[in-house]
């Protein structure tokens, strides 16, 4: 979503007076390795925090793009249950959250490649871009 200076929404956002603040992550090492879905949980829910802070507002918009998708919807749905207001609005960008095999995405996939893919995942401690692309 921000591909370029001339394609950035971020830019968009700002230019237009939106406040905006981005989290970005980096390719993880094998020191990440045991890193899971709720170590990335926590450590938005801390960004969220600065934010509110920093702004002095209660709540905040929030977008989620490709994998950081599931992050931000995983954490939307623990704020739901627990009855913590802290998201006003929601916005995902391609953001894959069926993971059944019978999906648009599995035409270029099948179970062969994913545990393929799983088992040089677990090998070596993470994902490279070449086996992620073979998914894909």
């Amino acid at each position: 979503f921000d591909l370029s200076p001339d394609k950035s929404l971020a830019r968009f956002c700002l230019r237009n007076g939106v406040q905006t603040f981005i989290v970005s992550w980096r390719n993880p090492t094998k020191s990440q390795r045991e890193w899971g879905l709720t170590t990335y949980i926590e450590a938005l829910k801390e960004a969220i925090e600065v934010v509110l802070s920093i702004t002095g507002s209660k709540d905040l918009n929030l977008l989620g793009a490709c994998s950081g998708g599931i992050t931000t919807a995983t954490l939307v749905g623990h704020y739901v249950a627990s009855g913590e207001k802290k998201v006003n609005a929601f916005t995902q960008l391609v953001s894959v959250l069926d993971f059944e095999l019978n999906t648009q995405v599995a035409l270029f996939a099948d179970e062969k490649t994913l545990e393929a893919a799983k088992r040089r995942s677990y090998q070596s401690g993470v994902l490279e871009d070449k086996d992620m692309a073979k998914v894909f």
